[in-house]
């Protein structure tokens, strides 16, 4: 067992409803295990979860039919309660294949329970559905509206059949075993909206099923109109009745049915229904989404739809008293929502010019994601939000490993990576602040180098979130370092984000400390990328220009800075300088030489090195906001693949070993409250 932490799983945990109770599920404290077969949703709203909780949610690629890979995962994590999301749900695909509903739905859940029981976990909340009431004016008088929970069952479609008999399974199995067996059972109206923070929301595979995912798609010119079945019920507007109920609020009634079922020490089945207990229109919806997107969308009424009936609203009250909960957002808020999530991310998760794929051999934490804008294609990996490739013209220009396995070499020279908490130097591993004497993990002679043997570059950062706006990518990874790794204070999370035109890539840093743990740590952030203009195993012959020509002297012995800002002899600035096989570098050049700020997104982005090569077409501009750079020849690097001066380096940063000199201190001392910020860019053109 990876852990004696307890944990809840999720099925479904990928999907619309699944992954907002994910977001939920964490922030009130709980450990949570993700189980999905990715059939109808996207491990990207997964990596969203993350980026959005600032956690990493352990997730297996299973279809719960498959017991023996199922009860692999309650052997290695232990569960302590479901909640149970995965399955077909679309009404109208399951008259058309019912088969299918009937052996992922019921089968699953069988899998699911026999898999729980051999593990002795006997703790679940079932995502259901008020479908399973079917047409509750067949009573003629109204009188099961607003449906209560003991409204006779009689659904109306697979689906809806589907989620009656896993209802009776697990009323069965808890009759079995009644002192043990702890049954929720929530039945759902019409969930809508999307999460507030834009990061997630309803991606429907195909077309939606819905009204509002439906909606979204003709406001953002997916689809011409939406079609209203019917303007001819006997309500205000003449189309009919619905329970709305945003999935923020369907998703807190997971976390209140998770603290009942808890609170009681013996077995217990029960039924709830989460809705509002108030009924709107499809018109009523229509208008409240046409507000928040500022303008009237295009509709026609058309045949009422085989199976609609006037009004399926929920009676809440038995939710309301016994789990404490009430839903709280509005319809307009939902609304309000959807559309950012839809402004934000129009084609969903899906964006053109995006693919991923696993990098690893097992899982999908470490994944390579590739972005094609015209001429230029880049590939980024979760390890170290690294930089894996990166082509102009077809040229391909960085140093870096084919696999994920590689990059653990202990030989790999931090290809392509991102480095933190510290980048370059650290003397003798140590260094005080605020009266008190930090220790580091020594890792290269008696120094602490690029954040130390646990860096930023050992880790998988979470995300990414990609978004594409007016043909440009923006792509952002974050890491929360705790308190303690490497020896650093304080809590401090880290956004690198890339944007990715068809010419230029921009690195933009940001680190935060986000608890009151300390009062402040050190941080300096660069990216460790070998560039190889050559296409060939060398960058012997390449041009490079330096727009700098002040450097950091350092100790020879100890490569450490004297304190003294000199300048290099032998370059003249602007001028190129030929770098033939006996040509070395490894200097730091210092742009800004008073330079005090620990933000400097705000300063110009300047260019600092240029570098072409005869033999190629490739012209290669670095610019930077950061006070110096590192520009170095890669004498060192000798790993698998890649030997002596197979690719150069140029690492923007504060100034190596800041920490010890009382003037520059300031660049790499993060207060609480501030934010450390740097911006990198690197430009290519043909020569």
């Amino acid at each position: 067992m990876s852990s004696q932490q307890e944990y809840i799983l999720v099925t479904g945990g990928a999907g619309y409803i699944g992954s907002h109770t994910v977001v939920e599920l964490v922030n009130s404290g709980q450990n949570v295990v993700i189980v999905d077969s990715l059939v109808n949703s996207s491990y990207d709203a997964v990596a969203r979860v993350e980026f959005l909780t600032q956690t990493a949610i352990p997730f297996f690629d299973i279809d719960i039919r498959d017991s023996e890979k199922l009860s692999e995962v309650f052997k290695q994590y232990k569960i302590k309660g479901v909640v149970h999301f995965a399955s077909l749900k679309a009404v109208g695909e399951s008259t058309q294949i019912p088969l299918s509903y009937y052996d992922n739905n019921v089968n699953g859940t069988i899998s699911l329970l026999n898999v729980m029981k051999e593990n002795k976990v006997k703790s679940i909340v079932f995502s259901s559905s008020a479908t399973v009431y079917g047409d509750v004016t067949r009573f003629g008088d109204n009188s099961m509206i607003p449906i209560p929970e003991n409204c006779p069952s009689d659904p109306t479609n697979p689906y809806g059949r589907s989620k009656f008999m896993i209802e009776s399974i697990l009323k069965d199995i808890h009759s079995s075993d009644e002192s043990n067996w702890k049954v929720a059972i929530l039945r759902y109206f019409n969930p809508i909206g999307a999460h507030p923070s834009g990061l997630i929301g309803e991606d429907p595979l195909g077309t939606p099923n819905n009204l509002l995912p439906y909606l979204a798609q003709v406001a953002i010119g997916r689809r011409e109109k939406l079609s209203i079945f019917g303007n001819d019920y006997a309500s205000h507007d003449g189309t009919p009745i619905r329970d709305y109920i945003h999935v923020v609020d369907l998703a807190k009634g997971h976390i209140a049915a998770l603290g009942y079922l808890a609170k009681n020490t013996g077995g217990l089945y029960r039924e709830w229904n989460l809705g509002t207990g108030k009924g709107s229109t499809v018109f009523d919806v229509y208008h409240a989404f046409s507000k928040a997107v500022g303008k009237e969308l295009p509709y026609e009424v058309v045949a009422r739809r085989a199976g609609d009936v006037l009004d399926l609203t929920a009676n809440p009250a038995r939710a309301n008293k016994e789990l404490e909960w009430k839903a709280e957002l509005s319809i307009e808020q939902a609304c309000a929502d959807l559309w950012k999530w839809t402004v934000q991310n129009p084609t969903g998760f899906k964006v053109e010019g995006y693919e991923w794929k696993k990098f690893e051999k097992v899982g999908l934490e470490n994944r390579l994601h590739s972005f094609t804008n015209g001429p230029l294609t880049i590939a980024l990996a979760n390890r170290g939000a690294l930089i894996q490739d990166l082509s102009f013209n077809g040229e391909h220009l960085v140093n870096a490993f084919d696999n994920g396995e590689d990059y653990k070499l202990p030989t790999n020279p931090y290809f392509g990576t991102n480095i933190g908490r510290v980048a370059n130097r650290i003397a003798n591993a140590e260094f005080q602040l605020n009266g008190k004497t930090y220790h580091l993990p020594k890792n290269e002679n008696q120094n602490s180098l690029h954040g130390g043997s646990l860096g930023f570059d050992k880790v998988n950062w979470l995300g990414p979130i990609v978004r594409k706006k007016e043909g440009v990518f923006t792509v952002e990874f974050l890491i929360v370092e705790k308190d303690g790794t490497n020896g650093y204070p304080g809590d401090l999370k880290t956004i690198i984000k890339y944007t990715i035109d068809s010419s230029s890539v921009q690195l933009e840093y940001e680190a935060e400390l986000i608890n009151d743990k300390v009062d402040a740590t050190i941080v300096n952030l660069t990216n460790h990328s070998y560039f190889n203009l050559s296409g060939e195993p060398t960058t012997d012959d390449t041009d490079v220009t330096l727009f700098y020509d002040q450097y950091m002297k350092v100790d020879d012995v100890s490569l450490l800075p004297t304190g003294d800002i000199v300048k290099f002899e032998g370059v003249t600035v602007g001028q190129p300088i030929h770098l033939d096989k006996d040509a070395f570098f490894d200097y730091c050049y210092i742009v800004d030489k008073d330079a005090t700020q620990i933000d400097t997104r705000g300063n110009e982005l300047k260019p600092v090195l240029q570098a072409t090569h005869p033999r190629t077409t490739t012209k290669f501009v670095f610019s930077t906001t950061e006070p110096s750079f590192q520009f170095y020849t890669g004498d060192g690097v000798n790993t698998k693949g890649f030997t002596k001066r197979s690719g150069f380096c140029v690492e923007p940063a504060r100034f190596v070993n800041a920490i010890h000199f009382d003037k520059w201190a300031s660049q790499v001392i993060l207060k609480k409250g501030e934010k450390w910020g740097g911006i990198t860019k690197y430009s290519f053109s043909k020569k």
